[in-house]
């Protein structure tokens, strides 16, 4: 009697190993897919989880290891390999042509032609609405990319990868800019492409996401496989320990009986324009009371980075006063209103943050060199801030580095540090915190959190801005919420649901309702 052999997954990587120079990404990494399943890849910053997919998705090449579909090896030479065998790539970041039309993006490169030269324009829109129709996706076939909305262009770049009939979908941190009801949009999106039958492989850090979503997560970390499981019966500190090899207490600040200081930072009647008058900032008018945390929450593109950028004097309003304590700091310059007490992590931690080909030893010591005696009569002492820099790598767990160290050559969790301690060092009266774990890992995450969390107890009042809501509502006293460069409505976080902040993100009040 002849013995049934098993059926092999759909998917099947086995020994993947990559490295770039000396630095070993993937080290022997396996994974098994079954066909129809939604199976998560989780891990923390260089956990090896992009560089698997871009191997997956044809935008990379192994060193070692094999690839099997359907129980057949498989290799490709380039992205386009990969989508004749039925894989298709949503990026993070967005591959779109604002300018164009939906169509013309979905067929971008790959029009249907009359006699193989001319576009056939009413075949390609007649292929876009066939594809929206039967994906039941929210979209016009002719409108302009660049007036869509963040959610609206993701699904553009769904069907761009099924415009081949992708069976396999990897979809790369797709929630990352996402409102919440944009989330939950995506998520019903998902589950209805399992039901037709389409496997999807999703890299996502949000645990939640992976509890909502998936059937089987698997976990990297350091470049290796740590665990393959159902995700029924798993909790999110299971995952998270997998994540980072300890157990997790994230921080959440205790507003009951928070008593507020006195406001020092004070915001009336903020107004930024464009050259062509269009208002980026529209009358904005906040208050944040020492040792309180006032959260900002909105879609990005509503006003938040300049709100941020007008506080710290490095973009100019046309109206309003900016007040910190007494002192109108409206039209000074960013150094004067650093030596009233102002501290500013901003959102882009390279263009802003950091010089990324400066030493770490240079940038932490930045705005130090007189509270910190590292120079004399003019003279830098390199020993003393040499030193200086190595207490802050131990200080804030900096891993990796040596104050020699340019700053550009850590991961971007370890770039957060650096301009964390700096700030952190000048025991500022008030700070603006912008985006402050984007692209962070749970394990860098936490640490953040904290170190925000304990300037708000040494009185600090902290503005946090922050597109992320689990963030804004671990952290914040009061919420104030911003759409078009408005403030919608500030909310008491106690009182507060992710669901009344959402609808608020996206213009729509309740209460005025």
């Amino acid at each position: 009697m002849s013995v049934p052999h098993p059926t092999p997954p759909l998917l099947e990587l086995k020994g993947i190993v990559r490295s770039f120079g000396d630095k070993i990404a993937l080290a022997h990494v396996d994974l098994a897919v079954e066909a129809g399943e939604v199976h998560v890849i989780c891990g923390e910053n260089g956990a090896g989880k992009s560089t698997l997919m871009n191997i997956l998705a044809g935008i990379l090449r192994p060193d070692a290891g094999e690839m099997r579909l359907n129980g057949t090896l498989i290799g490709f030479q380039d992205p386009r390999d990969a989508d004749r065998a039925g894989i298709g790539m949503v990026h993070q970041h967005f591959k779109l042509v604002p300018s164009m039309s939906v169509a013309e993006n979905l067929f971008l490169n790959r029009q249907p032609r009359h006699l193989g030269l001319v576009t056939n324009r009413r075949a390609m829109r007649e292929r876009a609405q066939g594809l929206i129709t039967r994906y039941r996706f929210d979209l016009d076939p002719d409108a302009q990319v660049a007036r869509l909305s963040v959610g609206q262009r993701q699904r553009v770049e769904i069907l761009k990868a099924l415009v081949f009939d992708a069976r396999i979908l990897i979809l790369d941190e797709p929630t990352a800019v996402l409102t919440p009801r944009e989330v939950e949009e995506l998520l019903a999106i998902i589950k209805g492409l399992r039901a037709r039958g389409r496997t999807i492989l999703f890299i996502t850090h949000k645990l939640n996401e992976v509890k909502a979503v998936s059937d089987r997560v698997t976990v990297l970390r350091h470049g290796r496989s740590i665990s393959t499981r159902p995700t029924a019966g798993l909790s999110e500190a299971d995952i998270a320990r997998d994540m980072v090899g300890r157990d997790l207490s994230p921080p959440r600040r205790d507003v009951t009986g928070t008593v507020r200081g006195a406001p020092v930072l004070v915001l009336s009647n903020l107004i930024m324009t464009t050259a062509l008058g269009r208002r980026l900032l529209d009358r904005v008018s906040l208050k944040v009371h020492a040792g309180e945390i006032l959260g900002v929450a909105g879609v990005d593109g509503n006003g938040q980075t300049e709100l941020g950028e007008a506080v710290a004097g490095l973009r100019p309003t046309q109206a309003g006063t900016i007040m910190i304590g007494a002192n109108d700091v409206s039209h000074a310059a960013a150094h004067l209103r650093r030596s009233l007490g102002l501290g500013f992590i901003p959102e882009d931690r390279l263009d802003r943050g950091l010089s990324a080909t400066m030493t770490i030893a240079e940038n932490v010591a930045a705005g130090n060199y007189r509270r910190r005696r590292l120079a004399s009569n003019g003279l830098l002492q390199i020993a003393a801030r040499d030193d200086f820099a190595e207490q802050k790598i131990r200080q804030y767990d900096i891993r990796g580095a040596k104050p020699a160290l340019a700053v550009g050559r850590l991961s971007g969790g370890n770039m957060q540090k650096v301009v964390i301690a700096r700030e952190m060092e000048k025991t500022p009266s008030v700070l603006v915190v912008a985006q402050p774990t984007r692209g962070l890992d749970i394990g860098a995450t936490e640490f953040v959190h904290r170190q925000i969390l304990a300037a708000a107890d040494r009185g600090c009042a902290i503005l946090l801005i922050s597109s992320e809501l689990s963030e804004i509502f671990a952290l914040s006293n009061r919420i104030a919420v911003i759409y078009r460069g408005r403030i919608q409505r500030i909310l008491g976080r106690a009182g507060a649901t992710e669901e009344e902040v959402g609808l608020l993100m996206n213009g729509t009040d309740s209460e005025a309702a």
